[in-house]
């Protein structure tokens, strides 16, 4: 509870630079850095460190230069593309000054669809490590690592577990340690020691909206919603009590799952009553969940039920299409088309491949092998190339275009060259 609250017009408010109003907004970016990891196959912290051995890494050190950054992520992003064209990053960077030095370096969790370990190439002391487990830094004793992907210096790896993911992001609130803000705290003497820091994250969507999402739409498909507004994240020790603007994303969520639970049942939510009841001392909350005496209609801006409704099914529409590129490009980016593809082609063009057809017996399917010494069908389906592959049936289509756009423009392949063996 804060123990400096603002009053403003009859209404209270959080200070946000007292010690317990900290402690809140850190386990609140812990908490939703935990729930995106649960949206994503890998997750990695990272610290990126400056050497004095190049002009621009004793440039870097001395003041922050998030261009650094956004060129790594992008580096990255490319690396990762390479190895699967569908393959995304996703981050939280907090960019901080030691507290002995003053050195710039930066603090970051990234997400993504890869083991990003096996990305670029990470040499010790005494030579190249692939080892996940010989690169984590465990406890105080740092593994410093040279990443093929950060030339300014050397980097950290730390697994993304709720310890990590609070040692990263404690970084991000030294914007409230200044002088003027810790006045009347305990680290009022030494505040201005910690005042300088940065913190940047992919926006779109929030992080942690996507697992909130999820979550509401498991309850619409039981016509329920919560009877609180604490939330359990995986992974998280207790419960996440949200704020600000991911609190109202959540409270519009539900009010929209309760008018549905209303039109399909005929009656609100049997947790409806307890989540009234949960969020009875809460004013904000109130407003939200009983709606404005008199809504604003000439408000285009105003959040009300039509609003959520639109916005469910806009993502619902998002994810489907976001599901239909990601296979999409799994399917028809690999080194070797698909087995739809493969049975488009004559066999000169098999043969070129490095397949055979074999011909079905007694009514099966037809199957296809690689020939002696080439690698296996099923490895170079899943072998991803970077572009739609030139025999894609679906090469030159809308879809195909979005999802290659570097690709040859070229027509769809023409099928009836080959000789379609059914």
């Amino acid at each position: 509870m804060c123990t400096r609250p603002i009053t403003n017009q009859g209404k209270t408010f959080a200070c946000r630079t007292c010690d317990e109003c900290i402690a809140v907004r850190r386990h609140g970016w812990v908490a939703r850095a935990m729930a995106e990891k649960a949206m994503w196959p890998n997750t990695l912290c990272v610290a990126l460190t400056y050497s004095d051995e190049t002009e621009q890494g004793r440039d870097g050190a001395r003041m922050f230069a998030y261009a650094d950054v956004r060129a790594f992520l992008k580096r990255l992003a490319q690396a990762c593309r390479r190895a699967d064209p569908s393959a995304r990053v996703r981050f939280l960077c907090a960019g901080e000054q030691g507290d002995r030095y003053g050195r710039c370096h930066w603090h970051l969790i990234l997400y993504s669809d890869l083991d990003l370990t096996r990305i670029g190439t990470f040499r010790g002391r005494y030579g190249a490590v692939a080892a996940r487990a010989d690169m984590m830094t465990v406890g105080k004793r740092k593994r410093r690592l040279n990443w093929s992907l950060w030339p300014f210096g050397f980097v950290t790896l730390q697994e993304p577990d709720e310890g990590g993911m609070a040692y990263v992001l404690s970084y991000c609130l030294k914007d409230q340690f200044t002088g003027e803000k810790s006045r009347g705290t305990m680290r009022e003497a030494k505040a201005e020691n910690f005042a300088t820091g940065l913190f940047r994250m992919s926006k779109r969507p929030p992080i942690g909206e996507t697992w909130l999402m999820r979550k509401l739409e498991a309850l619409d498909a039981t016509h329920s919603v919560l009877p609180s507004t604490k939330l359990k994240v995986p992974g998280l020790s207790g419960y996440y009590h949200p704020n600000g603007r991911f609190r109202e994303t959540l409270l519009w969520g539900l009010v929209a799952l309760n008018k549905r639970a209303e039109w399909a049942t005929g009656a609100p939510a049997p947790q409806w009553p307890a989540l009234l009841a949960s969020c009875a001392d809460n004013e904000s909350d109130m407003e939200i969940l009983n709606g404005p005496a008199t809504p604003p209609e000439d408000d285009p801006e105003h959040p009300d039920y039509e609003r959520q409704e639109t916005r469910f099914a806009n993502r619902a529409r998002q994810d489907a299409a976001e599901y239909e590129r990601r296979a999409f490009a799994r399917r028809c980016g690999s080194s070797l088309p698909c087995r739809d593809c493969l049975h488009n082609l004559g066999d000169d063009d098999l043969a070129a491949l490095q397949v055979r057809r074999l011909w079905p017996t007694d009514g099966g399917a037809w199957e296809y092998v690689a020939t002696d010494g080439a690698p296996s069908v099923e490895d170079r389906q899943r072998d991803g190339r970077g572009g739609s592959n030139p025999h894609c049936s679906a090469r030159g289509t809308k879809l195909s275009r979005l999802v290659f756009p570097n690709s040859d423009p070229a027509g769809p392949f023409d099928a009836t060259r080959g000789g379609n063996p059914a």
